[in-house]
């Protein structure tokens, strides 16, 4: 006889379609049969609610992902597989990269730095344009100037070279002290500085400082898109992997975008509630192997085996406290959802906006388009709110700038004379008539704290010496499920999302964590996985 089991999935973000995809995809085996219903509180699945349509009826819509999907080889091999497995296609896309610094200079707010040509640094850097018109502002010394142009732009590259190969020393894995794991990056940078008098003679511990401020600070800002404070707070372990695990990659984006991918993950699910929050869950006062899910925005119960919780951890807690109200005070299952409930208030979010728009304004990019690039990070040089320049659109300037010159698809490049742009977290304001779109959103951030929080819902399982920690491989940690894993006498609690895996809380996280909670999952109901499992 065939058995049913209903998995509701809470959140329809990446995490969400994968562990639902997995479970319906899962054909009749061992007299199992997965019934899986995905809910989410607003009204269009999650991964591609903020996305937005540029165009009209006589034009090709061009859709643009909210916030920008790209992923890197090196550091997303499981996103990768799944892509690959589902048919989702996806192109090569080394972005460039230009630095620059904000001032409060009316004539040139944005000073360019450093100009990165992308493919892993095979392209090497560029002169910014300040640098290259030096010999214009010295009448009678042109190539005079333009030797001290050349010789100063020859002289920072060097030390940029210098700087990015002792980067690469320090990530590499098996050279990294045993320590390395309890830093942040914050005490890292100061712990690296070179100290010694010959470095000191030739400003080599100035060098490097710099370095760590102005490329690296920047750069893991705009990755996490979290501001400075969070970034010195962040380990520096999951940043040290990134470097080491994305050398020499490419970076891909989905070529449909990522409605496509989702698309692709809600193919076989027959049950999808739209509009439905989440007001509580209680225990089945008729079957302690249920769990009863109700549901605002419908005013009725459901019941369910499992249930995975696929939104973000500060929303969880909540509705894990009236289901461990509804459960007997001594029970061992109340104790592991509480158990649950202090692992997930250790990790913490961050607001992010992202605005879609057409302002080319001097305040966004570099004046001068020789220094634009398809990434353009702008750092503020005073972290200091500036009264007059609040917006409700704009974030702390504590916050690397990014804005992305958005490239529209092959049939509109003729049509679109506008050029739109993508501005995540502005710390300068947009003009309200340029705005296409904003987008408020959530991030996890990883600290300490919650990098110890980890541990309890994935755990290492196999590690080579040579091995970076997010190369390696994990299963389910002891909190999840719920006591579920060793026991049949209850329902299972599962959580995944970005911040469920190790690294830093990327798309590879959110893609992992929904795996293993899926086999986690069949391992409590005696059943094989599913081939959709082995990406």
């Amino acid at each position: 006889m065939t058995r049913t089991v209903r998995v509701a999935v809470v959140g329809s973000g990446l995490a969400g379609l994968t562990a639902a995809y997995l479970l319906a995809s899962s054909h009749l085996e061992d007299g199992v049969e997965f019934e899986v219903h995905l809910f989410e509180k607003t009204g269009s699945i999650g991964m591609d609610s903020s996305s937005v349509s540029v165009g009209n009826e006589a034009q090709q819509e061009w859709r643009i992902d909210v916030p920008m999907r790209s992923f890197q080889g090196g550091y997303y091999p499981r996103l990768i597989s799944l892509y690959t497995q589902l048919g989702v296609a996806f192109r090569q896309a080394d972005f460039t990269y230009s630095f620059s610094l904000f001032s409060q200079s009316k004539t040139a707010p944005l000073h360019t730095t450093m100009i990165y040509n992308g493919a892993s640094g095979r392209n090497g850097v560029g002169m910014p344009a300040w640098l290259q018109d030096l010999h214009l502002f010295r009448k009678g010394y042109h190539v005079l100037a333009r030797a001290f142009a050349w010789g100063l732009f020859v002289l920072s590259t060097i030390q940029l070279f210098l700087c990015y190969m002792r980067l690469l020393f320090f990530a590499i894995p098996a050279l990294r002290p045993k320590r390395h794991n309890e830093l942040t990056f914050e005490e890292w940078a100061a712990e690296t500085v070179p100290n010694n008098l010959l470095c000191r003679l030739f400003r080599l511990d100035a060098t490097w400082t710099s370095f760590t401020q102005e490329v690296l600070m920047p750069l893991f800002s705009a990755v996490c898109t979290a501001p400075k404070d969070s970034i010195n707070a962040h380990p520096v372990e999951e940043f040290l992997d990134y470097i080491w695990l994305t050398f020499g990659t490419h970076h891909y984006v989905i070529i449909k975008g990522v409605r496509d991918a989702v698309a692709h993950l809600t193919k076989n699910l027959k049950h999808i509630h739209l509009s439905s929050r989440i007001a509580g869950i209680h225990a089945d006062p008729s079957n302690p192997r249920l769990v009863s899910i109700e549901c605002a925005t419908k005013g009725s119960y459901q019941q369910f085996s499992h249930v995975v919780f696929a939104t973000q951890a500060n929303r969880v807690g909540s509705l894990l406290s009236s289901y461990a109200a509804s459960l007997p005070p001594e029970s061992a299952t109340r104790h592991a959802v509480m158990a649950q409930i202090m692992c997930l208030e250790e990790f913490q979010y961050t607001r992010t906006i992202v605005i879609n728009h057409t302002d080319d304004s001097s305040l966004l990019l570099p004046a001068d388009v020789r220094d634009r690039r398809d990434l353009n990070l702008v750092t503020a040089t005073s972290t200091k709110d500036d009264p007059s320049s609040w917006s409700p659109h704009c974030v702390s300037p504590a916050h690397t700038m990014t804005t992305q010159i958005l490239t529209p698809p092959p049939t509109l490049k003729n049509q679109r004379a506008v050029p739109v742009f993508q501005t995540t977290n502005p710390f300068v304001s947009v003009h309200d008539d340029r705005i296409l779109s904003v987008a408020t959103l959530e991030r996890a951030v990883l600290t300490m704290p919650a990098k110890k929080a980890i541990h309890g819902l994935c755990r290492q399982t196999r590690r080579a010496w040579w091995q970076a920690s997010a190369d390696a491989d994990y299963t389910l940690g002891d909190l999840q499920g719920a006591g579920r894993r060793t026991s049949d006498a209850q329902p299972g609690i599962w959580l995944c999302g970005s911040y469920a895996y190790v690294g830093i809380p990327l798309l590879e996280g959110c893609v992992v964590s929904a795996r293993n909670v899926y086999l986690g999952i069949c391992q409590s109901e005696g059943i094989r996985p599913a081939k959709t499992s082995y990406f």
